[in-house]
């Protein structure tokens, strides 16, 4: 499924979930994050944060994360991005005055941000914490695994292993963890649990933990996958339902499968917990 794909999913299932769901307060919020979205994502446009294909997908995810997810959502995307994009050193182009690291594409948006905007709408629906927990625990694991990488794999070199063999390998290869890059996923994943007891400080301290225990593991997945999925040709059938245009098991998927298996990691420590 692309990108564009997505966005009319995506489009339709939160129109649908505002008129039927959507109480007087919320209007105001939803109105306001369509106009935030707008802003915000002009601006990371500008900066070459984003590709058009992505500024587009970013501006409905904007609206899910705000408009549904209220301020903690927004906190937590915000949070999630800026670090993301600010750390980040894969540059597309060395030159011009606005160019500065990584654009992210629709599908790169999407990948992180599935899960996020699937749990929200769940939530937004039926107001059972548990779909929130594993909104946030997906994003969790976004800013774990991207603080994992930039550090560990660019910023800060040291030795890397290759997970499951550990054997060395040069920073930045797929799968490759160290403890420097280990220490930043830490760091990641807590800061968007941070992020959620800012929010919920009357919460219990264990949903908390369940967000940053759930994104720091889902960052071990991403390296598992990452070794021995990453790379491999997919199935006919699958390069067809794509039109074709994804013909291997790429980065992209690689975090949506983490972030997918994270956040149910999360609900499921919650259901056990509660």
């Amino acid at each position: 499924m692309s990108d564009r794909q997505l966005n009319i999913l995506f489009f339709f299932a939160t129109i649908f979930v505002f008129l039927l769901f959507s109480e007087g307060a919320d209007h105001t919020r939803f109105y306001l994050a369509i106009v935030l979205s707008v802003l915000f994502v002009s601006a990371a446009f500008v900066l070459n944060w984003l590709t058009l294909d992505g500024a587009t997908s970013a501006i409905l995810f904007g609206v899910i994360a705000l408009g549904l997810g209220g301020f903690l959502g927004a906190a937590v995307v915000l949070g999630f991005f800026v670090s993301s994009s600010l750390l980040s050193t894969n540059e597309e182009d060395s030159e011009g005055f606005f160019s500065i690291p990584f654009r992210r594409d629709g599908m790169q948006v999407w990948s992180n941000g599935f899960w996020f905007a699937l749990w929200m709408i769940l939530w937004f629906t039926t107001d059972s914490l548990v779909f929130l927990i594993g909104a946030v625990a997906s994003m969790a694991f976004s800013t774990a695994d991207t603080w994992g990488s930039e550090v560990g794999g660019h910023r800060v070199k040291g030795t890397t292993w290759q997970f499951g063999s550990f054997k060395k390998v040069d920073p930045g290869v797929d799968g490759g963890i160290s403890v420097i890059g280990t220490i930043a996923t830490l760091s990641g994943a807590t800061i968007i649990g941070g992020i959620y007891w800012l929010f919920y400080q009357s919460s219990p301290i264990q949903y908390m933990l369940i967000i940053v225990i759930a994104g720091f593991i889902g960052s071990f997945v991403d390296s598992l996958v990452g070794t021995y999925l990453q790379g491999m040709k997919l199935n006919e059938r699958f390069v067809s339902f794509s039109s074709g245009k994804i013909q291997t098991f790429d980065n992209n998927m690689t975090n949506w499968l983490s972030s997918g298996v994270t956040s149910i990691l999360a609900i499921v420590l919650f259901l056990l917990t509660s």
